[in-house]
């Protein structure tokens, strides 16, 4: 038996390169794996010498083949709503982390495991990568998170497209529709994701916290007024004064 999800992390420098590793299953999501998900951003944001993160899949057959749905199959009621909460709360907690997150997407990358790379701020994609929401097809929706954070990327008409044919797209097409933000080398989105990872890390960590509550905010006034509170709190910082002196050549 595989047993139950678990998430391992390993500080690779500034990166924390964050593993789903439950490669019997295709690191498919359990009520285990999230929560162990939670826990380990927890521990990065606690990290002050960790800048960024990226989260990739164990094995060789895919990044995440999305909920598990045996599991799910078993679950009923009230049991299978708060395990929904819980994918919910992983994907959504990777989203919010402080530090830029990187995916690192290879093979499959269906349903939940698409909706975990959609959460993250950069996708990198091997060649063989494999996207897909089939959840429509099997009488359900996506359920954490993509119809909110799809349409941001490849815009609302694509977005309806993707989720209501559940197309399978190669790593090329979905570079092309804005859903991957770089195909890489065969073999190599790892080492790529870390190097861009790597550099992401050497931002202001306070400065990316608040670009990504400003980014989560909506365009109303209240975006406005937060991005007014948000630079005079960067500009007020030691760190900043550093920098802006440092780059002036003061």
């Amino acid at each position: 038996m595989d047993g139950e999800g678990r998430v391992t992390v390993e500080a690779r420098g500034r990166v924390a390169l964050v593993w789903l590793d439950r490669p019997a299953k295709i690191n498919a999501l359990d009520a285990a794996l999230c929560r162990a998900l939670v826990r380990a951003v927890e521990e990065i944001e606690a990290d002050a010498g960790l800048g960024a993160m990226v989260i990739a899949g164990r094995g060789p057959h895919g990044f995440s083949a999305g909920a598990d749905l045996a599991t799910v199959a078993r679950l009923s009621g009230a049991a299978k709503r708060r395990f929904v909460e819980e994918a919910w709360r992983a994907i959504d907690r990777v989203a919010a982390a402080p530090v830029p997150s990187v995916a690192a997407l290879h093979g499959h990358v269906l349903g939940g495991g698409l909706e975990l790379a959609l959460a993250c701020d950069l996708r990198f994609a091997d060649p063989g990568a494999r996207l897909a929401l089939p959840e429509l097809a099997l009488g359900s929706v996506p359920s954490f998170g993509a119809v909110q954070r799809l349409p941001a990327l490849v815009g609302r008409a694509r977005a309806v497209e993707l989720i209501l044919g559940g197309e399978v797209l190669d790593a090329e097409a979905a570079g092309r529709a804005g859903l991957v933000t770089r195909v890489t080398a065969a073999g190599a989105v790892i080492e790529e994701a870390l190097a861009r990872a790597e550099v992401l890390a050497g931002l202001p960590r306070e400065a990316v916290r608040y670009l990504k509550l400003a980014l989560a905010m909506p365009a109303d006034g209240r975006a406005a007024a937060l991005h007014g509170l948000i630079s005079d709190a960067c500009h007020s910082s030691p760190e900043y004064q550093a920098r802006i002196a440092r780059f002036s050549g003061g």
